[in-house]
């Protein structure tokens, strides 16, 4: 391989190209495949060199790409060396493959946050890092690298926020399928105040004939009140009303890509998992005891089996726009790492549906360990045009009783 600058800039700078992320990754992985084997021969000063001539002959935007690590990086920094091979092999190659999606590189900001799509990728046995399910190998996946960072410049923190990034398929609701029912696992970390996740999930390209998106919100799961999906046509979109993070990028995959046999095989299998029959989502059988008796019952019952905990309620105000604002909260103020919720905007119509009579509405149940821990919240409609939040726990269960 010649060693020269000149020439390894007029290989990937032609003509025929379009200066673009694309381009820009083409350009920083064949310099850094080119440094590993002057490594030997130079010192470590050839290397500042090489990145200041760079930087002055890149486009303004080739060199904005080198804010972010490359999803090849990504998974490098998490061990996946073959990942990390596939995704380079990705965009060194002459054009964009089809599972590309047409977004590597594209970012939305919304609620505070700025997202960037560094990779997306399927296929086969795309890493050595395989994915095991009841006794099972899945080695058919799709993997996709996402940026997140804070608009107002702060850096990022491991673990402070919840994020959920997904797959969602044109046609099937994304309440039900999403990268959870999917089998979705991910990694992330921290690095110079950007958070970087690394999904992975079924092979969503055999859905290539539907509409495809990849949803990125502010939420621990799927939210269906940050999207709309029209069970008519079968297309999902934002909901412009919340004030939170809730992109949504538009997957391009050729179509020809589908494969309906293997597409309605992993609605089949996500249908049983959501159902119980030995599916990633079953629960712990202490937690599902305790969400079944949750479920039994109403606003009416809720007072004579459980606790209001008064440290979490809140009263709120509705502003125009029909949202309220709850702030955060924590089931017992006393313990550092109990159970709460971080706040957030939510839609009034949401909450209450037509109905705004006054009245209360069970709004969540949560619980990791079973009743001890189990956490109910509601929301009351008040007569004044007001809003109340409120926490309950079981009745001389909880932990948080003792």
């Amino acid at each position: 391989m010649k060693n020269n600058l000149d020439e390894l800039l007029k290989r990937v700078l032609t003509p025929r190209e379009e200066a673009g992320e694309f381009l820009n990754r083409k350009i920083l992985i064949q310099v850094k495949e080119s440094e590993k084997m002057r490594q030997k021969k130079y010192k470590k000063a050839s290397a500042a060199v090489l990145a200041a001539a760079l930087t002055a002959m890149l486009s303004a935007t080739a060199v904005a790409a080198w804010q972010y690590k490359s999803a090849g990086d990504v998974a490098g920094s998490m061990g996946d060396e073959k990942l990390e091979q596939s995704f380079r092999e990705q965009f060194l190659a002459q054009e964009k493959q089809d599972d590309s999606a047409g977004v590597v590189g594209e970012s939305q900001s919304f609620g505070g946050y700025k997202v960037t799509v560094l990779g997306f990728m399927s296929g086969q046995e795309l890493t050595d890092m395989y994915r095991w399910s009841n006794g099972e190998l899945h080695s058919d996946r799709t993997y996709c690298a996402v940026a997140i960072e804070r608009e107002d410049g702060a850096a990022m923190q491991p673990q402070q926020d919840d994020f959920f990034v997904s797959p969602l398929i044109g046609g099937l609701n994304p309440s039900f399928y999403n990268a959870a029912t999917f089998k979705g696992s991910y990694g992330e970390f921290v690095e110079d105040g950007v958070l970087y996740r690394l999904l992975d999930c079924d092979n969503i390209t055999y859905f290539a004939d539907h509409e495809l998106y990849l949803c990125v919100s502010d939420t621990a799961f799927f939210d269906n009140r940050l999207y709309h999906y029209d069970e008519e046509t079968g297309s999902i979109s934002r909901n412009t009303e919340y004030q939170g993070l809730n992109a949504l990028f538009e997957l391009e995959l050729d179509a020809s890509l589908a494969d309906p046999e293997k597409a309605q095989a992993l609605i089949d299998e996500a249908d049983r998992g959501s159902e119980g029959e030995g599916g990633e989502l079953e629960l712990p059988k202490e937690s599902q005891d305790a969400l079944d008796w949750a479920e039994q019952l109403t606003p009416d019952t809720l007072g004579q089996y459980c606790v209001r905990r008064e440290n979490t309620v809140q009263n709120l105000k509705i502003d125009e726009e029909g949202f309220v604002h709850p702030q955060p909260w924590l089931v017992n103020e006393a313990v550092s790492d109990t159970r709460g919720g971080g706040g957030g905007d939510q839609m009034l119509s949401f909450i209450f549906g037509d109905d705004l009579s006054p009245r209360t509405v069970i709004t969540g149940y949560n619980c990791s360990d079973g009743m001890e821990d189990l956490v109910i919240t509601t929301m009351t409609l008040n007569g004044d045009g007001t809003v109340t939040f409120a926490a309950w726990v079981p009745r001389d269960i909880s932990i948080y009783l003792e």
